[in-house]
């Protein structure tokens, strides 16, 4: 297998700064719920699509089509406010390490959208990984 896609639905969440909690001498951390839940949710439906891992140096093709809100008028496409782009695809990475990939160092290209979704088009992300 040389390529893998998925198509991810849900509201894209951005992956969020750890939380730290202190307990006695020690410090821990945890990701945020928000995150949390949405990382599962990536994982759930990749193991659900079967995907296979891929080894090697991979390329990342990802759509982000995040909700429109009703107050918008539809000649707008671009989704030019927060969550940041950054954070949005480092949350799809961090879920589908070791579903996908072994692990994120192996990205050496990356192509990243970010709109909003149209028409009857329901907030998803659209994931492609190629090797090399």
């Amino acid at each position: 297998m040389n390529s893998i896609k998925l198509v991810i639905y849900g509201n894209p969440r951005p992956q969020q700064r750890p939380r730290f909690v202190r307990r006695g001498k020690f410090v821990g951390t945890y990701d945020p719920p928000e995150s949390q839940n949405w990382k599962e949710s990536i994982r759930w439906q990749a193991v659900q699509q079967k995907v296979e891992i891929l080894e090697g140096a991979l390329i990342l093709h990802v759509w982000f089509w995040l909700q429109r809100p009703k107050s918008l008028p539809k000649k707008v496409y671009w989704h030019i406010k927060k969550p940041d782009l950054d954070n949005l695809v480092k949350a799809v990475k961090d879920a589908l390490e070791g579903i996908c990939y072994k692990n994120d160092s192996q990205f050496v290209d990356e192509t990243i959208y970010k709109r909003y979704a149209t028409g009857t088009g329901k907030p998803r992300v659209e994931i492609e990984i190629r090797k090399n």
